[in-house]
């Protein structure tokens, strides 16, 4: 039997939970999930909900059970560190990045991508082409396809230490105190709404990053792709610093959430530290917010992603 969730959490601490996500207009609120998927998906049990709910939880009432906006339950449920299988996955890419820096050997990966149709708009089969950052940056000769849409690659992350100087640690930490926060449709570029609430994605500040280093004369580029680690691998932003040659990237917003839910050493991982150990660079300058890995005759296709 669980304990009480009076016993786990404090009601100041489910109080904050709320309150972060009421910062949220319910305008860009879908209310589309139930209460089995906030258990299944997010860790959050039914006397955890109704404790919530006690506290202010956004919900509507449809069709004798109450709904509930998806990006509301994944942030709670980050926010209280529930076990959910994505913050276990976060846990992994977090360990998975300072084991390869504190043992100095890159990290190597086989990533296993299934591709879904993209629409029924095209005529005849399927034709999945991956994006030519997998071959080019994959390991040499290592992206196969093994059947119709589904691709493996070995991906190589390096082993990296860097602690960036003055200047682009002073321009990291413009959006250092920002908390990683999935949002809604309504404002998943909104980046008047993350500077007034201090709720961000990864790409939101990663524009503001690239836009202020030009501004300040500190070459930089968008990198986009993957933050890796088993099991689970996820599409991420980040900002690249050229360094002698190098593009190094910086993630500000990640390694403070990673210090903050405990899964690193903020010591050890400063905010201006290198984030080389988790993510894999795959295109440059994306103007999507979800962009393309895989194409279907043209078009982005759905994808899931695994690493081991």
């Amino acid at each position: 039997m669980s304990a009480p969730v009076a016993d786990v959490f404090a009601p100041e601490t489910l109080r904050q939970a709320v309150d972060r996500i009421l910062r949220v207009p319910d305008a860009h609120r879908t209310f589309a999930k139930d209460a089995a998927f906030a258990e299944e998906f997010w860790a959050i049990g039914p006397d955890l909900l109704q404790a919530l709910l006690d506290h202010g939880l956004p919900h509507r009432d449809q069709g004798g059970s109450r709904r509930f906006e998806r990006t509301d339950l994944h942030n709670i449920s980050t926010y209280l560190q529930l076990p959910s299988p994505y913050f276990s996955a976060l846990t992994r890419k977090a360990s998975a990045m300072d084991a390869a820096a504190r043992n100095g050997q890159p990290h190597r990966y086989e990533l296993q991508l299934t591709a879904e149709c993209a629409g029924r708009r095209h005529q005849g089969a399927c034709a999945f082409t991956p994006v030519p950052g997998l071959e080019r940056h994959g390991e040499p000769g290592s992206l196969r396809e093994t059947s119709p849409g589904a691709f493996t690659v070995q991906a190589r992350l390096p082993s990296d230490t860097h602690v960036f100087d003055a200047d682009r640690s002073e321009l990291l930490s413009l959006v250092a105190d920002w908390e990683l926060y999935v949002l809604p449709d309504g404002v998943i570029e909104d980046e008047g709404f993350s500077r007034a609430t201090r709720l961000a994605n990864c790409l939101i500040p990663t524009r503001l990053l690239l836009r202020e280093a030009e501004r300040r004369g500190i070459r930089a580029r968008h990198g986009a792709g993957l933050l890796v680690a088993p099991p689970f691998t996820t599409l991420h932003h980040w900002v690249e610093f050229d360094l002698d040659g190098a593009w190094v990237p910086a993630d500000p917003v990640l390694l403070t959430a990673f210090a903050r839910w405990g899964m690193t050493e903020p010591a050890v991982w400063p905010y201006n530290r290198s984030v080389a150990g988790a993510v894999w660079h795959l295109l440059t300058w994306p103007p999507e917010v979800f962009f393309p890995v895989v194409h279907d005759h043209g078009r982005q296709a759905p994808l899931h992603i695994s690493a081991r």
